[in-house]
């Protein structure tokens, strides 16, 4: 018994042994944790990625209620038959006898005919209903129950549309259907029912209620891997508590009435994920039970998202992995001490000769022939693996040519396609459908950005517009990525040096073998945008013809003085005091005629820029010199707060100082008694990469009606003789064609405020 051990056999037996169970047993040990580690990040990894599906599905989802209030709030027609309506519960006692009223029950059923189309269409809401914005009445609503109730959330609603909050009721239970819902509400404005001209008088509100347990309960509970025990928990903080907006998979008729404290140990993930924290834990639930949770933050509403599934359930398949591989590890030992016995007596010098030839050919070297020549099994092996490498060499042969013949196919296939993208008369960039990021470019496209196709493939398309226009480009990006393609009129496009073109844009998703892009056509529409200046200058001609007898009138009044004083002079010739105070009436009179002149030149004129870079407090400085003698004769005090350090803009600096100038004119002539008058200037709180200047007074003001009138050419609410509405309407054309805006604030008695925005750019982004 012990000779098998001194033997050679029973020394490679051992040896195998030793050098067989070692390996196995590590490989088993560290593949065991390997894949106890994979399955578990691959947990972690669903579990997250299913919370951040809902996380976008929630907010998508939102988003998508809000336009559809918007759209439907800002209904022309809507506007209008509630309108009508309105004056006639305005003329009755109450809704029942507006009712009962021919011509209010008439109007009631066209709008509530209407309101049921839309709730047909717009399925997700289960009730839509106007309400008075006074009263809190419902005077109309698909569900006629709730016709004539007050609506308890009046004071909320109004609240938040005079300050332009969210128009969204966060999760509640209705008093008038006695569900858990959610209201999304727009304002309804007054509107002319015949001409259809709407006002900024708000007469009533449209609210659409969305059921909980009809949306948004169906979207957060479906996901793959949801098992016995997973469920997903809305929550929002109240106070010192956490709120479950939901009702539970463990806990029924839980929505809104069953809280935790912040305090709590158990639940981490609803209180972490209600204060604005996201991520994945390991903790317990509501219930005390181990569980596996991932959290994430909705800012929109301040609501906490939590995915969960039990440890148990979760963790079950790692279980299942360990038991795996402990029967695996016996079995293969077992096998491995049998398979030993088996071929010890077998291993010699052909087998290493047959593995060395092996990895020749296992190498490439299809040359190399195996020489083992053995009747044997191994011998039968050397032979097919000789006859393998006879028909891998064939093969490879037919192959390589197969190959190289495709290629020359492809490689002209290309090149055609290539040519015919490089010869387009349109700008053409391929975009990453992820990141928007351009991965390559036409050279049409290298000429109207001024960019070679190496620096374009470094940027991002937004990279090539005025910072005004991304708004409307990542509209038109979520229209293609929705439905495929889309198409975007009038957009500057920003060359590499500065200057915009005017272009036309038409975006659509191709595929290339198996990766999807986004081909993204840019025209040129320059000559278009010629022609419709050419028309806006022809209607502006038109205008000053219409107005051609005021401006005669305005031109006629000074010229009447000037031939007086003329006269004066001629009577009196020696009186030099006289003349020379005649003089100077004479000159101003002529000064006022040149400025007439030169304004309305303004508008028979294409507006050509002289742009460089400036910077904004300079130009009001300068341009605050030619007001002071004004303001000291005026008795107007004035306060400067220029920010420091502001961003260069890169302008017209002439015209820039003329807008300046107008409107510190105006805001001097709306203050005959004196008063204050302030300037400042900062960065844009509204828009990225601009600056803006502000120049308030503390004057008349102007009314509401005229206050949207105020930039159309010869309108002005100056007296008789100090102006013919020409400066505003100079302004804004000059800060449009900027590229930047103007608006205005102002109430009657109560001073007026302008506000001017400019892009920020500083010299090297222009080099």
């Amino acid at each position: 018994m012990m000779k098998i051990f001194f033997g050679i056999r029973g020394k490679l037996i051992g040896c195998f042994l030793l050098m067989t169970m070692t390996p196995l047993l590590t490989v088993s040990i560290v593949s065991y944790y390997n894949g106890k580690n994979a399955v578990e990040q691959r947990l972690i990894e669903q579990l997250t990625s299913i919370t951040d599906l809902k996380k976008s599905e929630l907010q998508s989802w939102l988003q998508e209620r809000l336009l559809d209030t918007m759209v439907i709030s800002q209904n022309k027609f809507l506007e209008a038959a509630f309108t009508s309506l309105f004056y006639i519960r305005r003329a009755t006692d109450s809704v029942d006898s507006m009712l009962k009223s021919d011509v209010g029950r008439e109007y009631h059923i066209r709008l509530l005919m209407y309101i049921n189309k839309l709730k047909s269409t717009y399925r997700v809401f289960d009730e839509i209903y106007i309400i008075d914005i006074e009263s809190g009445e419902i005077l109309v609503s698909t569900n006629k129950d709730n016709v004539g109730k007050k609506e308890h959330d009046l004071l909320f609603f109004k609240d938040v549309l005079k300050t332009m909050g969210l128009p969204i009721k966060d999760i509640h239970h209705s008093n008038l259907t006695n569900q858990i819902c959610m209201s999304f509400f727009g304002p309804i404005h007054k509107t002319d029912p015949v001409a259809l001209l709407g006002s900024n008088i708000m007469i009533g509100a449209l609210i659409l209620r969305a059921n909980i347990d009809e949306t948004i309960e169906p979207m957060i509970q479906n996901w793959p891997g949801m098992g016995k025990t997973g469920e997903t928990l809305l929550v929002r903080r109240e106070g010192e508590n956490v709120v479950f907006l939901n009702t539970l998979r463990h806990r029924k008729d839980s929505a809104l009435k069953f809280k935790i404290p912040v305090t709590a140990k158990n639940a981490q993930a609803s209180i972490m994920s209600s204060e604005g924290k996201e991520g994945i834990i390991k903790t317990t639930d509501y219930r005390n039970v181990p569980v596996l949770s991932a959290y994430r933050y909705l800012p929109m509403l301040k609501w906490g998202l939590v995915a969960k599934q039990d440890s148990e359930e979760v963790f079950a398949p790692i279980n299942n992995l360990k038991r795996r591989v402990i029967i695996l590890v016996i079995i293969t030992t077992v096998g491995m001490i049998i398979a030993v016995f088996l071929i010890a007596s077998s291993i010699t010098n052909p087998i290493k000769e047959l593995v060395q030839g092996a990895k020749s050919i296992g190498g490439g070297n299809l040359t190399q022939r195996i020489s083992v020549k053995r009747k044997d099994e191994i011998g039968m092996l050397s032979d097919e693996f000789n006859k393998m490498t006879d028909k891998l060499e064939e093969s490879y042969s037919v192959l390589e040519q197969k190959i190289d013949e495709r290629t020359a196919k492809l490689k002209e296939s290309e090149e055609k396609y290539r040519e015919s993208i490089n010869s387009a008369n349109d700008a053409i960039f391929t975009l990453d459908i992820n990141t928007a990021q351009i991965i390559d470019s036409n050279k049409k496209a290298e000429a109207v950005s001024g960019y070679s196709k190496a620096e374009l493939c470094k940027l991002k398309v937004w990279d090539m517009y005025p910072v005004q226009d991304i708004p409307r480009l990542e509209d038109l990006w979520v229209q293609v990525k929705e439905k495929g393609s889309g198409i975007l009129h009038d957009v500057n496009h920003k060359h590499k040096e500065g200057s915009v073109t005017p272009t036309s844009i038409s975006a659509s998703v191709i595929k290339y073998g198996n990766n999807i892009f986004v081909q993204y056509i840019c025209s040129v529409i320059t000559e278009r945008k010629r022609l419709e200046q050419q028309i806006v200058r022809t209607e502006r001609l038109a205008a000053i013809g219409e107005l051609a007898a005021e401006v005669a009138h305005e031109i006629n009044n000074p010229l009447g003085g000037i031939q007086n004083f003329t006269r004066m002079i001629e009577k009196e010739p020696a009186n030099v005091q006289q003349t020379k105070e005649f003089t100077e009436l004479i000159q101003e009179g002529l000064n006022r005629i040149e400025i007439i002149i030169k304004r309305l030149t303004t508008f028979t004129k294409a507006n050509v820029l002289n742009l460089s870079h400036h910077d904004l407090n300079n130009i009001i400085k300068s341009s605050l010199i030619f007001m002071e003698h004004k303001l000291e004769n005026e008795n107007i005090s004035l306060k400067k707060k220029l920010a420091s350090r502001l961003p260069g803009v890169y302008v017209d600096c002439d015209n820039i100082s003329q807008v300046v100038i107008n409107l510190l004119a105006n805001a001097i002539d709306s203050m005959p008694d004196g008063g204050n008058l302030s300037i400042e200037s900062r960065l844009c709180n509204e828009h990225d990469s601009c600056v803006q200047f502000s120049i308030s007074d503390t004057g008349y003001g102007i009314n509401k009606e005229e206050l949207d009138k105020i930039f159309d050419l010869f309108f002005t609410t100056k007296a008789k003789g100090k102006g013919i509405g020409i400066g505003l309407a100079i302004s804004k054309r000059i800060i449009e064609d900027h590229g930047g805006m103007i608006r205005v604030v102002s109430s009657s008695g109560e001073g007026t405020t302008f506000t001017v925005c400019l892009p920020a750019r500083n010299e090297e982004d222009t080099l």
